[in-house]
């Protein structure tokens, strides 16, 4: 009996050792195999952040070379980038970033913008572990479209609102928005004033400011507090401070471009060399415009007209040749509004420009000048095959001037459908107090913007209208208004302007980068 349960001890003895052993072993393959995973994805990791540090050093490389088209002494160019890629793009980061390759992704180029896909590819193996091996690639964009085009309203110095406008889409400002409750008008020839803290400024957008977000990005008058409560709540006003700023337009670079003179021909000279050149040049028998061909050309004004040439036929032949008046222009139309006189050629204009009457635009206007819109009221040409808007750009001051007093604010169909850019130093001002404006493009200064509206319905006959300011100022109180709706000022952002050919959207000297998120591309 004895040596039977020593037996069974015995026996008992070796299963436990043997399930312990293969507990063991398998505690030890276990170990094993987690050690080998975790290193697997150690492995993996390395090679997700050496793929992403290629980008970003080829991003960082890429910058430096746009960074040169920028500044006060810019060493290259948007032309001069985008006309030989190759060896101003490509080579140079190649060299740099060697794992990195780059390639110019023509479908979704085009003249103005181009777009760049660089990819990155890592491999990496330890010991007897599987190859890892990630690949991923990145879109950057290089754009010399003006940024202007970008925004409804803005300046490349500060925007001051003062009183109520009504305006979808993004403000753009270098220095601290100014806000104040009360326009500034005059009537009669006097100063007048008016204040209403309960009409706040509407807009539904975003406000871009270049400060840094522990500086104020707003200048207040007249309110109580100096935050985003001065804007009414229904826009949805997003305030915001930015480190983009704004690239600076440069209007010769863009003028000589469009003239296809050397970019770097001062203003001055652009009439000399235009006349040193093989293009047509004409001069004119009488001051009126009459019908020309589609090529490019130079008209001068006949003697004794004050330099001036006046359009007041249709332009309709779609050409992408500019016409060039040498000298000032006015386009005069008595058309109505329903059949405005129509333009559908761009114009460079060496002067003065002067638009008035019910006229369609479906182009692109530069003007060494000022540009005087005097109670003209402007529409796109949606019938055009190649733009369907105005892009007018002056060199000069712009001057907007409306003459319909205290009539109801159009809301529904835009009296300005264009982009007017201004790059005068000087103040650029705005007036909807009496008159009333509604804009479908934008508004931007190289210098200060300012905005003046009032917000309230007035609707008087001429022999019903105020003796004197004073009488003026307590009917505008008598009439105000907090809703929106009543602006006499109402702005929206168009984005089909950048659907026009590029060919006619102006080109900057700078380059703007637009970087997208980087993509993994699946090995076959």
């Amino acid at each position: 009996m004895r040596k039977s349960e020593q037996g069974y001890t015995l026996l008992f003895v070796l299963v436990t050792l043997t399930v312990l052993s293969v507990l063991a072993v398998a505690t030890i393959g276990i170990s094993l195999q987690s050690t080998r995973l975790t290193e697997i994805r150690e492995t993996d990791i390395d090679v997700e952040t050496s793929t992403q540090n290629d980008l970003d050093k080829a991003v960082a490389a890429l910058q430096q070379i746009v960074v040169k088209t920028t500044g006060t002494s810019p060493t290259t160019s948007s032309q001069a980038l985008f006309s030989n890629l190759n060896s101003a793009i490509v080579l140079p980061l190649k060299s740099i970033v060697p794992s990195v390759t780059v390639e110019v992704n023509e479908t979704a180029s085009n003249i103005r913008v181009k777009a760049l896909d660089l990819t990155a590819t890592v491999e990496k193996q330890k010991g007897d572990q599987p190859v890892i091996r990630k690949t991923y690639r990145q879109r950057v964009y290089l754009s010399a479209i003006p940024s202007f085009l970008y925004y409804t309203l803005g300046s490349d110095n500060q925007v001051i609102i003062k009183g109520a406008p009504f305006i979808e889409g993004n403000i753009f400002s270098r220095n601290p928005l100014k806000a104040t409750a009360t326009p500034y008008f005059k009537y009669n020839n006097e100063n007048g004033t008016f204040t209403n803290t309960q009409a706040l400024p509407y807009v539904a957008g975003q406000i871009r400011v270049f400060q840094e977000k522990n500086l104020p990005l707003l200048q207040c008058e007249d309110y109580l507090s100096c935050d985003r409560s001065i804007f009414d709540p229904k826009g949805s006003t997003d305030l915001a401070s930015t480190k983009e700023a704004l690239v600076p337009f440069d209007f010769n670079y863009a003028l000589n471009d469009f003239l296809k003179l050397p970019v770097n021909t001062p203003i001055t000279q652009i009439t000399t060399s235009l006349k040193d050149s093989a293009i047509p040049q004409s001069v004119l028998t009488g001051p009126f415009l009459t019908a020309l061909d589609t090529k490019r050309q130079m008209i001068s004004p006949a003697p004794n007209t004050n330099n001036t040439i006046t359009l007041t036929d249709d332009l309709v032949q779609e050409t992408l040749e500019p016409l060039i008046i040498n000298g000032n222009l006015t386009i005069s139309s008595l058309n109505s509004v329903e059949q405005p006189l129509e333009i559908k050629r761009p114009l460079v204009v060496l002067g003065n420009l002067l638009v008035r009457g019910n006229v369609g635009f479906a182009t692109t206007i530069y003007t060494t000048g000022t540009s005087r819109l005097d109670d003209a009221n402007i529409q796109g040409l949606t019938s055009s095959t190649k733009q369907n808007t105005l892009i007018l750009l002056s060199k000069g001051t712009l001057v907007i001037n409306r003459v319909n007093k205290f009539s109801t604010p159009r809301t529904t169909t835009p009296d300005l459908n264009a982009f007017l850019y201004s790059d005068d130093d000087q103040i650029n001002t705005i007036y909807s107090v009496g008159s009333t404006m509604n804009v479908r493009g934008g508004i931007f200064t190289k210098g200060k913007l300012e905005v003046n509206a009032y917000r309230g319905k007035l609707d008087l006959a001429e022999n019903q209208f105020p003796a004197n300011v004073r009488d003026l100022e307590r009917l505008m109180i008598a009439n105000k208004s907090a809703d929106a709706e009543a602006s006499r000022l109402r702005m929206a952002y168009d984005a089909t302007v950048l659907k026009n050919p590029t060919s006619l959207l102006p080109l900057n000297r700078s380059v703007q980068m637009y970087v997208e998120t980087p993509k993994r591309i699946q090995q076959q």
